[in-house]
């Protein structure tokens, strides 16, 4: 008999699944990251990205999903970002993201 995962496990993984998701998440538990602008510049992979394109992106994709989550707090009219009602249930999951970057492949950090 196969066990399954809870909703609450699928939903964090699903919040983890995408690397600005994550790097946004990952800034947020360290106290960074106020408004989208700044969260612009942090899902940034360093390369030629656009950052009216990740702004765009941000705003109708990755931060919706985890504002719903409850991971963040977003508030659209003003860009506001911060930890979510529910950021405690994820934080574990990024501090084990963090914490062992040497036991993960390079495309978990």
């Amino acid at each position: 008999m196969a066990v399954s995962a809870t909703p609450r496990l699928d939903e964090a993984l699903d919040a983890l699944r995408n690397v600005r998701r994550r790097r946004l998440l990952k800034q947020l538990r360290h106290g960074h990251v106020a408004r989208l602008g700044g969260a612009t510049k942090v899902v940034a992979d360093g390369g030629t990205n656009d950052h009216d394109e990740l702004e765009v992106e941000l705003f109708h994709l990755h931060l919706p999903k985890l504002d719903s989550a409850g991971y963040v707090s977003w508030n659209r009219e003003d860009g506001a970002i911060e930890k979510g009602p529910r950021f405690g249930e994820i934080e574990p999951m990024l501090e084990l993201l963090e914490n062992n970057p040497n036991d993960l492949p390079d495309a978990f950090v």
